[in-house]
């Protein structure tokens, strides 16, 4: 039986499929890995797992390399950083796991059987199994198969129950009645994943096995064949489902779970990091703000929760199964106001310093065509700043800051509607326009004394003064304070959107 208590220095690996793209969990359970290795001083590694040749993808494998470094988690053993236990793809492990084959084998723990099933059951019954985790893929294939599979005896003797220790959920049995014999090298000679994966991890030492709760019922097989093949038991822990706003697991049909979405959306890295960490596991003392240091000062397996990790964003309907990635940010944009991932997003965009600001924004600013070209650096660090309080996100933050790079070709029509054409608007828009044309300082300061006095001289709230300038320089009723505005854009481009303000209310 395992135990829970730690080792000084563990060895953790993270293990994903190259199928195409980085999950939402895959990366969780990659931050959890990482945050348990570097508390204990311990060694964290990559492994590739792609013993499925038909769903292999060279450009997936990237894909997990840049989600890793995106995130700014290194591996110290693994591809790209060989070690001891190299090599680190699975497909490249072949002979490895045909001597731990013919081991069992010759213990009489695995013999080559054609099995068959029963009757083919109907397509409607194997997907409800399938949700249930009753269904065995493998098993299916190999009857299938005109090759005889290599099967491992689950009972050497009379059947016994599988009793381990979890670190997050105690103790854990699973009833000797369903554990069966089960494929572990199928007919074509390639391994299936419950005997790679428990030869690797016997091979590369690792200590703990720390993943998804989803993994639960393979670690009875796996606990039987480290023990078939004399290996010690690693420590287990499965880490709670993630679910969306609906109390449901979340999947890629009906949420956002590539990681790449939240990348197009402008969430930072590091946000993103600190709002996963918090998917299960609780640093204690309500923190929720936390650098990647402080994280790891604090990581411990006790403190993982047996509860699902919520992740909850504030969704209008269900992303369609067949939207494309562009249609998913889309989605996900309007999906992430009132979220917590939004709040914590921007509390970390407002305490970048604004030259770093720049940088992580500006290929958002680049994809939406702005001529920057035209302005100083000074300028476009200050129109930034002037944003960055209000900012949730990279993708809004470009969009706000339209108004100090592009004049509006058009006005909003409500906000036209609502400000311009009503009450007076456009006419104290006019006088404005010649009290601002008079101004001899057109300073923030001058300007925000100057309006102030304005309003008060007519009979006005300062509103009645701001919005109709905010509309004719933005197009719509959002902008920085007013003077701020006014301020930046200078006094010919002011006056010069105010004019086109005025011809279009007529």
């Amino acid at each position: 039986m395992s135990s829970a208590s730690p080792v000084v220095k563990p060895r953790v690996r993270f293990a994903p499929s190259p199928t195409g793209y980085m999950h939402i969990g895959n990366i969780r359970t990659a931050i959890f890995n990482w945050l348990f290795a570097r508390h204990n001083g311990g060694t964290f590694i990559l492994r590739v797992d792609d013993t499925d040749l038909k769903r292999h993808n060279e450009a997936a494998v990237q894909v997990i390399y840049d989600g890793l470094k995106w995130f700014d988690m290194d591996w110290d053993e693994g591809p790209n950083k060989e070690g001891a236990h190299a090599p680190y793809f699975q497909s490249q492990r072949g002979e490895i796991y045909k001597k731990f084959a013919k081991k069992l084998e010759d213990s009489g723990r695995a013999y080559w059987a054609k099995k068959q099933i029963g009757d083919k059951l109907p397509d409607w019954k194997i997907e409800k199994m399938k949700k249930a985790g009753k269904w065995d893929e493998d098993l299916a294939q190999a009857a299938q198969d005109p090759n005889p599979a290599l099967y491992f005896k689950m009972h050497p003797g009379d059947p016994e129950d599988v009793v381990f220790m979890d670190a997050v959920w105690g103790r854990s049995m699973r009833p000797a009645d369903v554990l069966n014999d089960y494929v572990i090298v199928r007919g074509d000679g390639s391994p299936t994943y419950n005997f790679a994966s428990t030869v690797d991890d016997i091979e590369m030492q690792i200590t703990h096995i720390i993943r998804g709760e989803d993994h639960l019922a393979n670690t009875p097989k796996q606990i039987r064949l480290f023990e078939a093949l004399g290996a010690p038991l690693p420590v287990f822990a499965h880490l709670p489902m993630i679910h969306n706003d609906k109390g449901e697991k979340i999947s890629k049909r009906r949420d956002a779970v590539a990681v790449t979405l939240y990348e197009g959306v402008g969430i930072l890295p590091e946000a993103l990091f600190n709002f996963l960490a918090l998917l299960g596991w609780s640093p204690g003392e309500n923190r929720e703000l936390m650098t990647k240091e402080e994280m790891i000062s604090s990581f411990d397996l006790e403190r993982v929760k047996q509860s699902p990790g919520q992740f909850a964003l504030k969704r209008k309907s269900d992303p369609a199964p067949d939207f494309t990635d562009e249609q998913r940010i889309k989605w996900l944009l309007e999906a992430l106001p009132g979220s917590k991932l939004e709040w914590m997003n921007g509390e970390y965009l407002r305490k970048l310093p604004i030259s770093e600001l720049y940088e992580r924004v500006k290929p958002f600013i680049a994809k939406r065509g702005y001529d920057l070209s035209a302005h100083k650096p000074e300028y476009i660090l200050e129109a930034l700043k002037l944003e960055q309080e209000r900012a949730r996100n990279l993708s809004a933050l470009a969009d706000s800051v339209k108004l100090f790079f592009q004049a509006p070709q058009t006005l909003d029509p409500k906000a036209a509607e609502k400000v311009l054409k009503k009450d007076g608007g456009a006419g104290h828009l006019k006088n404005m326009r010649e009290h601002l044309a008079g101004a001899a300082d057109f300073s923030a300061h001058a300007l925000e004394e100057g309006l102030k006095k304005f309003a008060e001289q007519h009979g006005l709230k300062f509103g009645d003064v701001s919005q109709p300038i905010r509309v004719a320089l933005s197009g719509t009723t959002v902008s920085p304070p007013i003077h701020l505005t006014l301020a930046l854009l200078g006094k010919e481009e002011s006056l010069r959107r105010i004019d086109a303000a005025l011809a279009q209310v007529g």
